[in-house]
C-alpha cells in the first residue's frame, strides 16, 4: 500500500489562507493610511488657502485703518458743524423774542404801572412790577390777553406794599412769548392773599 502523507497539504493550505488574511489585512490598513494621507493634505490646503486669505484680510484692514479714522473724524467734525449750525439757528430765530416782548409791555403799559424787573427762563417770561391800583394790574393783564405776541398771560401774584408812607400794588405775572421756541406748562398758581 501506499501511504501518502497528506499533513503538509493541510498545513500549506492554513499557511497560503494566512497568508491571505494578511494581504487582505495590509490592503485595510494601506486604505487607511492613504485615506488619512488625503484627508490630512486636504486639510493643510485648507489651512493654507485660510492662512492666506487672513493675511489678505488683515493686509486691507491695514490699508483702510487710515481711511476709517478720517471718516470718523468727519462723522465727528459734522456733527459739532451741526450743532454750531443748530444753535445759529435758534439764535436768529429767537433773536427777535425778547424785542417784541419788550414792546408788547411797553404798548400795554397802563400809566398807573411801573415795572421793576423782566425776567426769562425757558421760554416763560416773568414780569414783576407795582401798580397804584388793582385795577391798573386788570388793565395790564387783559391788555397783554389780547396781544397776538403773548399766551398763557397769568397773574402770579398780587400783594399790598407801601413805598414812600403810599399804598401801593406789588403784582407779578408771567407768560410766554406765541410762537417762541418752547411752550413749557406753566407752574400751578400760588394761593392768592385776601384783598389783592
Amino acid at each position: 500500500m501506499i501511504r501518502i502523507n497528506l499533513l503538509p497539504v493541510r498545513e500549506l493550505r492554513k499557511q497560503a489562507k494566512l497568508r491571505q488574511q494578511l494581504y487582505v489585512f495590509c490592503a485595510i490598513l494601506g486604505v487607511v493610511a492613504v485615506s488619512i494621507a488625503m484627508v490630512w493634505w486636504l486639510e493643510m490646503r485648507t489651512i493654507g488657502h485660510l492662512e492666506a486669505e487672513k493675511s489678505k484680510v488683515a493686509a486691507e484692514l491695514e490699508r483702510l485703518k487710515p481711511i476709517v479714522d478720517e471718516v470718523n473724524a468727519l462723522e465727528k467734525r459734522e456733527k459739532l458743524l451741526n450743532a454750531r449750525l443748530e444753535t445759529i439757528q435758534r439764535l436768529r430765530r429767537n433773536q427777535r423774542g425778547p424785542v417784541r416782548v419788550l414792546d408788547e409791555l411797553s404798548r400795554n403799559l397802563p400809566a398807573e404801572i411801573w415795572l421793576q424787573a423782566v425776567d426769562e427762563k425757558d421760554g416763560v417770561y416773568r414780569v414783576t412790577g407795582y401798580a397804584v391800583t388793582n385795577f391798573a394790574v386788570a388793565d395790564l393783564l387783559r391788555n397783554l390777553q389780547r396781544s397776538q405776541e403773548l399766551t398763557a398771560v397769568d397773574l402770579v401774584s398780587s400783594e399790598q406794599s407801601v413805598i414812600a408812607a403810599q399804598e401801593i400794588k406789588k403784582f407779578v405775572i408771567q407768560f410766554q412769548r406765541a410762537g417762541g421756541p418752547s411752550q413749557p406748562t406753566t407752574p400751578a398758581a400760588d394761593p392768592r392773599k385776601p384783598g389783592a
